[in-house]
């Protein structure tokens, strides 16, 4: 009996009951950043596009309420010693908005991700306003629309990949994911929609019924806008160079003006953001990304050995972040659970490997090496311009496992196709599977549970 026979259907309920779980019994702005990210949502509401400065930190004025919500959660937030009830939410359902009671939201970074990074939470905020005017609410019910997005979007991201369905899945159902989906943060929207992108490489790489033809282009062109206008992610797209040209057609011309209409609207929509925002960018950290750009340029080795330092000191982290670390990078799993997750992974490549059915070139995998690494640059370098005080050179700081998430596809997919395996696939990895999602899922729900209420 196989169980996972359609994994997308498998994902819908996982991802549904334990997201749910998540949005209710995580206590309120428990997520990373979530204060921020709720001030700009709401701004969004408010048709808000533009912020300012004030006291050099970027955001807009929105209802007190918020900033009173915020500072009611602030000391959960900040002291893991104190404990939160479920007496204390229903307390915090009692801010409500005032419209006429203004104060400014320090939105930090968050204020230049653009609108479409907080579609479907604002979508989800606007229409709670409808109904209530309770902060609470209206964060739950940004949370739960940004949740029906994630399901949809991963519903429909195994659906389309031809290949490595279970090893989509399992990425989409790692905690750190799963719990970004469930939560108001930008990365909840990224990590779908990137995810869905792979898979539509994939399709189109090995699905002979499949060529990139005028609906494929602009398939393609409208999720290189959506990946360039979500947190800056453009470079995910250069992934599409995995296809093969003669998928475009037959000419160099055909292949190359296909590619243009693919990748320059998201790379001129970037932009023009990026100029837009440019006035409300507040440095963060004492950081000072045009003396940090100009030393890379002048000591581009001290930068590399900079960058092979901080991935030395920081790949285990950087594995248990990225698999399932929660909150504020404060509710852990066991240790052993993640080793078991990871056996998960290696399983559903060795006995659930699709791609020995299908053609795979030297060059497809040296690329997907070659662009899974400059994208990890270009994440590292982000962060070391716009986080790291100059001249820093030890490591590179704030490199988290959910900026990991959107780029990490490709690198299972590179390892899946070096090491595919002939032998009968084995059903006994599906039973596998469900029991370390089980152990996973409950051991995230207890770590929350002894964080937060014990």
């Amino acid at each position: 009996m196989e169980l996972l026979k359609k994994p997308e259907n498998f994902f819908v309920i996982f991802a549904f009951v334990c997201g749910l779980i998540l949005t209710f019994f995580m206590p309120p702005l428990m997520g990373a950043d979530e204060p921020a990210h709720l001030a700009r949502i709401y701004s969004l509401s408010q048709g808000q596009i533009a912020s300012i400065v004030v006291n050099n930190q970027a955001g807009n004025y929105t209802p007190a309420a918020l900033s009173d919500f915020e500072n009611f959660w602030t000391p959960v937030i900040k002291d893991t010693k104190i404990k939160t009830n479920f007496s204390q939410i229903k307390k915090s359902t009692q801010f409500v908005i005032d419209k006429n009671k203004l104060s400014f939201t320090n939105q930090c970074y968050q204020t230049l991700y653009s609108p479409i990074a907080y579609l479907p939470q604002t979508l989800g905020l606007s229409v709670a306003k409808l109904f209530t005017n309770s902060v609470y609410w209206l964060l739950i019910c940004s949370k739960l629309f940004l949740l029906s997005f994630y399901i949809a979007i991963g519903y429909l991201t195994i659906r389309v990949t031809p290949v490595f369905k279970n090893i989509f899945m399992l990425v989409l159902l790692m905690p750190t994911a799963l719990s970004l989906g469930a939560s108001i943060s930008a990365d909840g929207v990224i990590i779908p929609v990137a995810a869905l992108f792979f898979a539509y490489v994939l399709r189109y790489s090995f699905d002979d019924n499949f060529k990139i033809d005028k609906k494929a282009v602009i398939l393609f062109s409208l999720l290189t806008i959506c990946l360039a206008l979500v947190k800056q992610s453009f470079l995910i797209s250069l992934f599409v160079l995995f296809i093969p040209k003669k998928k475009f057609g037959k000419s160099m011309k055909s292949y190359f003006a296909k590619l243009a209409f693919i990748f320059l609207p998201g790379f001129i929509l970037a932009v023009l953001w990026n100029l837009y925002c440019r006035e409300w960018f507040v440095p963060l950290n004492g950081s000072n990304a045009i003396v940090q750009a100009q030393f890379i340029i002048e000591h581009p080795f001290i930068y590399i050995l900079t960058l092979l330092k901080t991935i030395k000191l920081c790949f285990i982290m950087w594995v248990y972040m990225t698999i399932g670390v929660l909150g504020w990078n404060n509710v852990f799993l066991f240790p052993v659970v993640y080793i078991l997750y990871i056996i998960a992974f290696i399983i559903n490549l060795v006995f659930k490997n699709e791609s020995d059915r299908v053609p795979v070139e030297l060059w497809q995998k040296i690329l997907l090496g070659i662009l899974f690494a400059i994208n990890f640059i270009f994440i590292a370098t982000e962060l070391y311009l716009s986080w790291t005080q100059p001249y820093f050179t030890e490591f590179i700081s704030f490199i988290q496992g959910r900026y990991i998430i959107p780029i990490i596809l490709p690198l299972f997919i590179l390892t899946g196709f070096i090491f595919v395996s002939s032998k009968n696939k084995n059903t006994k990895s599906d039973i596998i599977t469900l029991s370390i999602l089980a152990i996973t899922y409950l051991n995230i729900f207890l770590s929350i549970f002894v964080l937060y209420y014990f």
